[in-house]
């Protein structure tokens, strides 16, 4: 009896810390942090992000642009304002092995009509595989700046701008 609830006990443990490890997690300033699920990505708020795998083949992944996902969930771009306050704000997206990227939000608002960053949760029309996902930071154009199986992305700001006075 003592045996089986050890196991028991080992894997629900387990399972935990693998549910903990592969799920990702989006930290914006002032808000609780939210699991960002993989099905959010697709479906009609996804979009195929086309890759040039590098020998000569593309690499076709399903994902919404980063900008999208932050927009969504508070990050405010609409006005002259809201821009002084995002100049000096900054993503730090890290995978589950530590890798971390950054970007500006003055980068990816450079690029909103043509966006370079997504999240991504397919691959080639399936789940991406377990060392890429669930979800992968994919930067077009920037393969070094790509990450696999994501873990965080947070929004953080160096500085605060006042409003604008007119």
């Amino acid at each position: 009896m003592k045996r089986n609830l050890a196991w028991f006990l080992l894997a629900a443990v387990s399972s935990l810390i693998l549910a903990e490890t592969s799920s990702l997690t989006l930290r914006m300033p002032g808000q609780p942090d939210r699991a960002i699920a993989p099905d959010s990505l697709l479906g009609p708020n996804g979009g195929d992000v086309k890759v040039d795998d590098g020998k000569g083949g593309v690499t076709v992944y399903r994902g919404v642009p980063l900008l999208a996902i932050l927009e969504k969930n508070g990050l405010d771009t609409k006005d002259m304002n809201a821009e002084r306050k995002t100049s000096p704000a900054i993503i730090v997206a890290a995978a589950r092995d530590g890798y971390t990227v950054v970007f500006s939000v003055g980068e990816l608002l450079m690029h909103r009509n043509d966006p370079r960053v997504y999240l991504v949760a397919e691959k080639a029309g399936a789940a991406l595989p377990e060392n890429e996902g669930p979800v992968r930071l994919m930067v077009v154009g920037q393969r070094a700046r790509s990450a696999h199986g994501l873990a965080r992305v947070e929004l953080k700001y160096l500085a605060d701008n006042p409003p604008a006075k007119h």
